[in-house]
C-alpha cells in the first residue's frame, strides 16, 4: 500500500467470560496485532467484544470447579482441560488461572462489555473485558456480582456507577435483551458455534484459541488482498516515425 493510505482492519470477538480460552485468545491475537502493526505502520486494527453464552440454561450462583468439571463431562475432568489452558498460556506470564470461588451466569458482564463500547469505545471495553477475566479466573470474583460489576465499569471504563448500574438493570434492546439478540444473532447469522470466535473484517471466520502467527498470516492475506494495483507501464522513450529528427 502506499505511504499516504491505511488499511483500516475491524475485529471482533465472540466470547464469555466463563471460557478460559477466551483469555488466553485474547493476549494472542493482541500480540499480534501490535507486531503486525510495528512492522507495517500502513495497517490500523479496531478490536471489539461481542456477546456470546456458553451455558444459557446457567441461571444461580453454584461453585465454579463442580461448574467447570460438569462442562468437561465428570468430576475432576476439568483440571486436564486447564491444564492444557496453562500450557496455552506460557508465553503469557501474566496470565493466572486459579478457578476458586463461585459465580452465577455471565449475562450481566455481558451487558457491562456492551455498554461500555457504546458509551467509551473499543479501548475501554478491552480493559472491561480484561477486569473481568482476571477478576473471575484470578482473584475469584463471580461474573454476576452486580456490585462487582459497577466497579469495574467505573474504575476501567471511567463510568458514573448509577450509570452502570442503571445500564445493567435495562432488560431493552440496550441491556440484556440486546445481548441476547447478540448472541444469538451470532449463532444463526455469523455462523459462530463457540468461543473464542474471531471474525476479521467481517468476513474471515477463526474459531478457537489461535497462536499469534495464524492472525498474522490472515492479516498479510488481507493486506494483499487490499493493496492498490500497480501502476501502468511507463511509455518507452523511443522516438517514433514523428520524432524529433536532427
Amino acid at each position: 500500500m502506499g505511504a499516504e493510505e491505511r488499511l483500516l482492519v475491524p475485529i471482533e470477538v465472540f466470547s464469555d467470560t466463563l471460557c478460559p480460552w477466551c483469555w488466553v485468545e485474547k493476549r494472542s491475537i493482541e500480540a499480534a496485532m501490535r507486531r503486525y502493526q510495528a512492522n507495517h505502520p500502513d495497517v490500523d486494527f479496531e478490536l471489539v467484544w461481542r456477546s456470546f453464552c456458553l451455558n444459557p440454561l446457567l441461571k444461580t450462583r453454584c461453585d465454579k470447579l463442580s461448574l467447570y468439571d460438569e462442562w468437561s463431562g465428570g468430576s475432576a475432568n476439568f483440571q486436564q482441560h486447564l491444564d492444557r489452558v496453562r500450557s496455552a498460556a506460557a508465553p503469557y506470564p501474566d496470565l493466572r488461572f486459579r478457578v476458586a470461588g463461585s459465580t452465577g451466569p455471565s449475562r450481566l458482564s455481558q451487558v457491562l462489555i456492551a455498554a461500555v463500547l457504546r458509551r467509551r469505545g473499543p479501548a475501554a471495553q478491552a480493559r472491561v473485558v480484561e477486569a473481568l477475566f482476571r477478576g473471575h479466573f484470578a482473584d475469584g470474583r463471580d461474573v454476576s456480582d452486580e456490585d462487582w460489576l459497577v466497579e469495574v465499569g467505573r474504575d476501567e471504563a471511567r463510568l458514573p456507577a448509577d450509570v452502570v448500574r442503571a445500564d445493567l438493570r435495562d432488560e431493552g434492546p440496550g441491556g440484556l435483551r440486546g445481548v441476547d439478540d447478540e448472541a444469538e444473532a451470532a449463532v444463526e447469522e455469523r455462523g459462530v458455534e463457540a468461543v473464542p470466535c474471531v471474525i476479521v473484517l467481517g468476513r474471515y471466520k477463526v474459531g478457537g484459541f489461535q497462536r499469534e502467527d495464524v492472525f498474522e498470516s490472515l492479516f498479510d492475506r488481507i493486506r494483499a488482498e487490499n493493496a492498490p494495483p500497480p501502476p501502468p507501464p511507463a511509455p518507452s522513450g523511443g522516438a517514433g516515425a514523428e520524432g524529433v529528427g536532427v
